[in-house]
């Protein structure tokens, strides 16, 4: 059995409290909060080398959404920066009916000037409190720009003035590249419904629903419901690109022509982090399906070369084909590793009933243990059975 919006919590204190209001980055699930339905998010990796590492790497959370929603996470930060340079904030995270909760972990934080970028932005230092001046650190952004916020971080070691400087930088330069885009294709009137699909909020409804599988606990977080829009400012591969899974071309097909609904689910333990999408397709969407050209496109490919929204084009490489145990009209399920050599695994799994399809996949910052692979393979089949379950299919 599984809860909905019960997931692992994390509890904070921050000495002095008043600087609670400062966001330190968190990545991945702990990201997720404060985004539902009236927020979207999309969160990602910039690599600023060609040989990227943590310290060429920006990781970064966009939210967008209505001003005054966001402007409440800047509330009084200009006035808090200028009584008060230094904080400390202690995590504490509990799972449910886990007992007591393990000893919560402090992090030392410096607000540091922030270039002029956005309506408002603050910028911080944070490490794990007890290291010494030659340890490592991060740097962190904060940007807000209208019906856009930005949460940046990058790592930097040592941590002292001049690579905080470098870091804090390069993150504006990003975050003006972002704002820019953002005015290019502002947030449009609510489209309407296209004919013949179900509605964002139905959609949203059926990932709700999700229960998780005899043995398993899921916890499921809805954070984004909608009508599929465009990709502006992020290309598709070229047309000959072979052994290609590409979001671009897929949701540029579908845009205006279909709803879809987003998510995370993850296992009690966090070791199993998953990403979902559903997609109902309206009337206008032609066969072959949008889903089924995909499916094609990455069939019996020993490498895949992706373009993949807020993670740019990451080469998956080796990539192997998985047994999918699920009845569909179109299928498809792999295994796949970065061509970074770090030996991290990822898992990706679709199916499509109709003109409803579901995808699942390990999250970016959430790589697989050797272990883990086929509790994460059984999580998203069970994801997908629910799903299509909950639709009367």
């Amino acid at each position: 059995m599984a809860r909905n919006f019960q997931g692992p919590s994390s509890t904070s204190t921050t000495t002095p409290a008043q600087r609670s209001a400062f966001r330190l980055f968190e990545e991945g699930e702990a990201a997720v909060p404060g985004t539902g339905l009236g927020v979207s998010f999309a969160e990602g990796r910039l690599p600023l080398a060609a040989q990227p590492t943590q310290a060429t790497t920006i990781l970064f959370v966009i939210r967008s959404a209505p001003p005054e929603k966001l402007a409440a996470d800047f509330n009084k930060t200009d006035a808090l920066a200028a009584q008060c340079a230094q904080f400390e904030r202690s995590y504490t995270t509990s799972m449910p009916d886990a007992g007591a909760a393990p000893p919560p972990t402090t992090y030392e934080a410096t607000l540091v000037p922030a270039p002029p970028v956005g309506q408002q932005a603050y910028a911080t230092t944070q490490k794990a409190k007890g290291l010494g001046p030659m340890d490592m650190g991060t740097a962190g952004l904060q940007v807000l720009a209208g019906t856009v916020s930005i949460d940046m971080a990058l790592t930097v070691w040592p941590v002292n003035a001049e690579t905080t400087a470098r870091a804090v930088d390069s993150m504006a330069g990003f975050a003006r590249d972002l704002i820019d885009e953002a005015v290019k294709n502002p947030p449009g009137a609510p489209q309407p419904n296209p004919a013949g699909a179900r509605s964002p909020e139905e959609l949203g409804q059926l990932l709700q629903g999700v229960t998780g599988g005899a043995g398993t606990e899921l916890f499921v977080t809805p954070t984004d419901a909608r009508v599929v829009p465009g990709t502006p400012g992020v290309a598709p591969l070229p047309s000959q690109a072979g052994c290609a899974y590409d979001d671009a071309a897929y949701y540029g097909t579908l845009a205006g022509q279909a709803t879809m609904a987003q998510g995370i689910a993850s296992t009690a333990d966090k070791v199993v982090s998953l990403e979902v999408t559903i997609i109902s397709m309206g009337t206008a969407v032609a066969q072959p399906y949008p889903f089924d050209i995909r499916t094609s496109a990455i069939k019996d490919c020993p490498s895949i070369q992706a373009n993949v929204l807020g993670q740019g084009q990451p080469y998956w490489s080796p990539v192997e084909p998985l047994t999918v145990q699920l009845d569909a009209d179109s299928r498809h399920g792999f295994r796949y590793q970065n061509s970074d050599g770090s030996g991290r695994s990822y898992v990706r799994l679709g199916a499509r009933r109709g003109t409803l399809s579901v995808e699942v996949g390990t999250m970016n910052f959430r790589p697989l243990a050797e272990g883990d692979v086929q509790a994460a393979v059984d999580s998203a089949t069970t994801i997908i059975r629910q799903v299509f379950a909950n639709s009367g299919l």
